[in-house]
C-alpha cells in the first residue's frame, strides 16, 4: 500500500528531451562498433528490413541489446546453429521487435519501473522489471549486464541473455516458467485522487491506515490518480511535518467502491473550523466523438451559488459551495457538476448564479479538447479566487478504466509517457497559478502566435517567471506593468526567449551543465550547475522544477531572462 501511495508524489516520465546531444551514431551504429554486438548486428541485418530501417531512423528507442554470449546460450538450449536461427526471418523479427521499447529510458528510469511491466514494439507483449539487489531484472531471469550506452536516436542497455516473447515459447515448445508474466488474482480497483482546496490551510500530510501517503501538498493542488483494490480506507489530513495525531480531517474511515474515480478535496477554513473533506465522484466512460467532459467545483466557502457561462450563455447553473444546500430529497451537494460538450474554445466564466456580473472567475480562450476530460475549480476566497484546472487525456482515461477493473493489471503512472497525467496546458497550468500572473498577462498580451504556440501540441520546455520576477524587472527598467504590457515587440521578443523546443526535465537539464540551449526566440540561454542548483545565464535561478503539461514541462525561475540584444539595446 505503501508503495502504491507514495507513487502520487512522485516526478513522472517525460519523453527525452529534444536538445542534441553527443552520441555515437544511432542505434545500429553503435551496435556495429562493438565486436560483442555482432551476433544481434547478424540478427537485425537477416530479419524483416523494417527493423533496421526502424533502428536507424529517428527514434527514439530503447533496446535491451543481447551479448554474443547470451545468443550462443540461446543456440545451445534450442539446439540450433547461428545459420539456422539467421535463416528463420519470421522468428528474428518477433524476438528482435520484443527487444524494442518506444522511448528513450535512462538507468533511473529504468530502476523507477520496478515491479511495473513496459510494451515493446511487438504487439501485446511486454517486459516485466524488478530490482533486485540493486540489479535491473527483465522477466525475472534477464539481467542488465550494462547501461546507458547513448546513440542519436536512443539508448541501449546491455543483457545476458536473450529475451523470449511467450508467442515464441509457445512455438518451441518450450517450458514457460522462467519467462512468463505470472498470472494474478483480479482484484477490483477504485482510483483516487487528493485535492487541496482549503485557502487558509497550510501545506498538508495525508494519511491513509495510518501511513503518511502524500506530503506536502499545498493549496491549489491535485494529486494524479491512483488506483487501489476497492474497499475502506481510513484517511487523514494534518499539517506537513506534523503527524497523524495533529490530524485537522479525521482520521476516518471511507468507503471507496470498485469501479469508481473519486476525488476527496480539502474545502472550508482552518481559521474558522469549518476545514472539511469533500468527496465527489467522476464519470470517465468513453466519450463520444468532437466532445469533451467538463466537472465544475465549487469550492470557495464564502461565495454564494454560481452559475458557470460559456461564451456568455449559462452552461451549468446553481453550483454551490458542497453541502451548503440539500436537494428535494434532502440530499445535500457535494460541489460538483458534471457536463459533456462540443469541443473547442470557450470564454468561461464564474458568476453569482442569475447574473452576469461580477465575474468572479474568469477564464476566456478556455480550450476544451475533444477526448479529454476536464476538472474546473473554483478555489480561494471570493476576493482572491484562484482557479485550478486539470486535464486527463482519453487514452490515460482508458487506462484508468482497465485498472479500475483489475488494480493487479495497471501499468503504474510512471511505467510510460502515455501514462502521464499532467494538468492542463503550459498555458492551463499557468492560468491556475497566482504567482504566474504577470507571466500569462504578458502571453495574452504578447503576439498571439505565443499563446498559440503554448497552447498548441508541443512539446516545449518554459522557464517561467513569478510575480516577483517580473516585479524586479520593472522596478531595473524604470517602467510600469502597463508600458510593458503594450509593448507588444519587447514581450513577444522576451516571452520567446523563455521557451525551448521539447521537454526537458530537470535531471537532463542539470546534464547540460556548462552548455548553452537554443530558445525559440533564436539567441541562447547558458546553463549552469551551482551548489547543486541550476542557474541560468550566470544570475537567474531556477527555483522549482518538473511541473509537468500535457504539452511539455515548467520550470519556475526568480528573475526574468533578457536576449542579449533587448540587453543591448535597453542598454542594461
Amino acid at each position: 500500500m505503501r508503495r502504491i501511495m507514495l507513487v502520487v508524489a512522485a516526478v513522472l516520465l517525460l519523453a527525452v528531451m529534444a536538445v542534441p546531444v553527443a552520441a555515437q551514431g544511432t542505434i545500429v551504429d553503435v551496435a556495429a562498433s562493438n565486436p560483442d554486438f555482432s551476433t544481434l548486428v547478424a540478427a537485425v541485418q537477416a530479419a524483416d528490413p523494417a527493423i533496421l530501417e526502424t533502428l536507424s531512423g529517428e527514434g527514439p528507442f530503447t533496446v535491451f541489446a543481447p551479448t554474443n554470449e547470451a545468443f550462443n546460450n540461446l543456440l545451445t538450449s534450442l539446439n540450433l546453429t547461428a545459420d539456422d536461427l539467421l535463416a528463420n526471418t519470421e522468428l528474428l523479427t518477433t524476438v528482435l521487435l520484443y527487444h524494442v521499447v518506444a522511448g528513450e529510458f535512462g538507468s533511473e528510469a529504468v530502476v523507477g519501473l520496478d515491479g511495473q511491466i513496459v510494451p515493446t514494439l511487438l504487439e501485446d507483449a511486454n517486459i516485466g522489471v524488478s530490482i533486485v539487489d540493486g540489479t535491473v531484472v527483465l522477466n525475472d531471469t534477464v539481467e542488465v549486464i550494462q547501461t546507458d550506452i547513448a546513440a542519436s536516436n536512443g539508448i541501449i542497455h546491455v543483457i545476458n541473455d536473450v529475451l523470449l516473447p511467450q508467442v515464441v515459447i509457445e512455438q518451441l515448445g518450450l517450458q514457460a516458467e522462467a519467462t512468463e508474466e505470472p498470472t494474478e488474482e483480479i482484484v477490483p480497483g477504485v482510483s483516487i485522487r487528493v485535492a487541496h482546496f482549503s485557502p487558509d490551510t497550510p501545506n498538508v500530510d495525508v494519511y491513509v491506515n495510518g501511513e503518511a501517503a502524500i506530503t506536502d501538498l499545498a493549496f491549489g493542488s491535485v494529486t494524479d490518480f491512483i488506483t487501489l483494490p476497492a474497499g475502506s480506507y481510513e484517511i487523514a489530513v494534518a499539517p506537513a511535518g506534523t503527524s497523524i495525531e495533529e490530524a485537522a480531517i479525521g482520521p476516518a474511515t471511507f468507503d471507496l467502491p470498485e469501479g469508481t474515480f473519486i476525488t476527496v478535496a480539502a474545502v472550508g477554513s482552518l481559521e474558522a473550523g469549518t476545514l472539511t473533506a469533500a468527496i465527489f465522484t467522476r464519470d470517465f466512460s468513453e466519450l463520444p466523438a468532437d466532445t469533451a467532459r467538463v466537472v465544475v467545483f465549487h469550492a470557495i466557502e464564502d461565495a454564494p451559488a454560481v452559475d458557470i457561462l460559456a461564451n456568455g450563455s449559462p452552461l451549468i447553473s446553481e453550483l454551490a459551495f458542497p453541502g451548503s444546500f440539500t436537494d428535494a430529497s434532502g440530499n445535500p451537494n457535494d460541489g460538483a457538476f458534471e457536463i459533456d460538450v462540443p469541443a473547442g474554445t470557450y470564454d468561461l466564466a464564474v458568476v453569482p448564479s442569475g447574473a452576469t456580473e461580477p465575474v468572479v472567475i474568469d477564464l476566456p480562450g478556455t480550450e476544451l479538447v475533444a477526448g479529454t476530460y476536464y476538472l474546473v475549480a473554483a478555489t480561494g476566497t471570493l476576493e482572491a479566487p484562484a482557479p485550478v484546472v486539470i486535464a486527463v487525456d482519453a487514452e490515460t482515461a482508458a487506462a484508468l478504466r482497465e485498472a479500475n477493473l483489475n488494480v493487479n493489471a495497471m501499468m503504474e503512472p510512471e511505467a510510460t509517457e502515455e501514462a502521464m497525467m499532467p494538468m492542463g496546458t503550459i498555458v492551463d497550468i499557468a492560468a491556475a497559478e497566482p504567482t504566474f500572473s504577470t507571466l500569462v498577462a504578458a502571453v495574452q498580451a504578447a503576439d498571439p502566435a505565443i499563446l498559440e504556440a503554448l497552447s498548441g501540441e508541443g512539446p516545449l520546455t518554459v522557464f517561467a517567471p513569478t510575480d516577483d520576477a517580473f516585479a524586479a524587472l520593472l522596478e531595473e527598467l524604470g517602467l510600469t506593468a502597463e508600458e510593458l504590457l503594450g509593448n507588444t515587440e519587447l514581450l513577444t521578443t522576451v516571452l520567446l526567449y523563455h521557451v525551448v523546443d521539447g521537454a526537458v526535465l530537470a535531471e537532463d537539464v542539470i546534464a547540460l551543465d556548462g552548455q548553452e540551449v537554443a530558445t525559440l526566440q533564436g539567441e541562447s540561454v547558458s546553463i549552469a550547475v551551482v551548489d547543486g542548483g541550476v542557474m541560468l545565464n550566470g544570475s537567474v535561478n531556477v527555483t522549482q522544477t518538473d511541473i509537468v503539461a500535457t504539452n511539455g514541462v515548467i520550470h519556475v525561475i526568480d528573475a526574468v531572462l533578457l536576449p542579449p540584444s533587448v540587453v543591448e539595446a535597453l542598454g542594461q
